[in-house]
């Protein structure tokens, strides 16, 4: 049976946001790279210390923005040179 509730839920999937291709869309992905890196160190750290589970999930954040940050300078680089 479909409700008023489930229809609206519903619309959130056929109707997606517009986000964009700004700089500034960019950081909507700071969050999903959080929920990334918690949920990846819950998964594999066998004890969880506060103080330590927290270094190590900022460790992973950082380096995943990092990354991200290179790669898209070297593939920036590469369409500049090979494109004009």
């Amino acid at each position: 049976m479909i409700t008023d509730t489930n229809l609206y839920i519903l619309a959130g999937f056929t109707a997606p946001i517009h986000i964009g291709t700004t700089a500034g869309a960019l950081l909507l992905a700071l969050p999903l790279i959080a929920v990334i890196a918690i949920i990846y160190k819950v998964t594999k750290i066998d004890e969880i210390k506060f103080v330590h589970f927290v270094r190590q999930v900022v460790i992973l954040f950082t380096s995943i923005v990092v990354f991200m940050i290179l790669a898209a300078a070297i593939i920036f680089g590469i369409i500049k040179i090979t494109i004009g």
